[in-house]
């Protein structure tokens, strides 16, 4: 691969830039970097670093983070939106690195940590990242408890974690004064020994309609005005989405303030939002069917 390339190829990984370590194995001197920065071609970034070409987003400050500072590991926001947990509110880009190092890096808040553990570290998107259990535990810190409840559900009920598994690591890593210890344990106690999942609602929720004949729905429906989020059914040709409400706890403030926000969103789009609880979906599914086909079939009398 010609040089260029090949610093083209490793800076595009690491979001735009490359360090100087890795410019010596390819063979490029000091005298070339020199050379390079005085003609502006390249510029200083961090400590070692250069910037090929311009960063796009926060992800990619994260990825050169983790490409220049020794052990960092994504954490907190930005391991939420590796892994797709869409409820967690916008943050600063994130990483994680061992206690006895100190760095700052342009863009990314860079957290020193002495408690993270091989096990609570995987790999998404070929990057270090905090495991889905671990980011909890660390976004625990920074969001109000009803967010976090939010947040602590769409893992448990997506099946990225267990309560069980989540709570293994607040045990490892719980300390006295640990900020969010306390309300992260709280809720996990509040849904120990349920099966409330949103996975085994929503597979009842659709069973009912697949026995009612009720068909031409998409599941996990990207929702048109927000596409990060989902409908967990719609019907696109009749506007109308259905959520399965799995969730016990909207006596959290927050919980219950985004699912209003979200529902007078579909309003204003146009779009009829029914939801239907576990005690609906187990107790009277001819409750739901009667509810969905009626609303379906108003929708169809006012089209013709």
């Amino acid at each position: 691969m010609h040089i260029e390339s090949a610093i083209n190829h490793i800076a595009a990984r690491q979001g735009g830039v490359i360090t100087r370590q890795q410019l010596y194995q390819l063979g490029v001197s000091e005298k070339q970097i020199e050379r390079r920065l005085a003609s502006g071609w390249w510029n200083p970034y961090a400590r070692g670093a250069y910037s090929i070409f311009e960063e796009r987003d926060p992800m990619d400050r994260v990825r050169a983070a983790i490409a220049v500072l020794p052990g960092a590991v994504v954490s907190h926001f930005s391991a939420a939106e590796l892994h797709g947990i869409d409820r967690v509110p916008p943050g600063p880009a994130t990483v994680l690195v061992h206690t006895t190092t100190t760095h700052v890096f342009p863009g990314v808040s860079v957290i020193r940590c002495h408690d993270l553990q091989d096990h609570h570290v995987t790999e998404c998107d070929h990057l270090r990242v905090t495991t889905p259990a671990r980011t909890i535990i660390d976004l625990a810190a920074r969001l109000p408890m009803g967010e976090l409840a939010i947040c602590l559900d769409e893992v448990l009920s997506s099946q990225r974690e267990t309560v069980d598994g989540v709570a293994a690591v607040l045990a490892e890593v719980a300390r006295k004064g640990k900020p969010g210890v306390r309300v992260l344990r709280s809720l996990l106690e509040e849904r120990a020994g349920n099966d409330y999942s949103r996975s085994v609602l929503e597979q009842k929720g659709c069973r009912i309609l697949d026995q009612g004949g009720i068909t031409g729905y998409q599941s996990e429906y990207p929702i048109p005005w927000s596409p990060r989020r989902r409908f967990d059914v719609a019907f696109p040709e009749h506007r109308v989405a259905i959520e399965w409400d799995s969730r016990r706890w909207h006596t959290h403030i927050e919980a219950f303030e985004v699912d209003r926000e979200r529902d007078r969103a579909a309003v204003v789009n146009g779009w009829r939002v029914l939801r239907f609880t576990w005690s609906d979906v187990h107790d009277r599914p001819t409750h739901v069917l009667w509810t969905v086909r009626n609303v379906l079939t108003d929708d169809h009398r006012s089209s013709t």
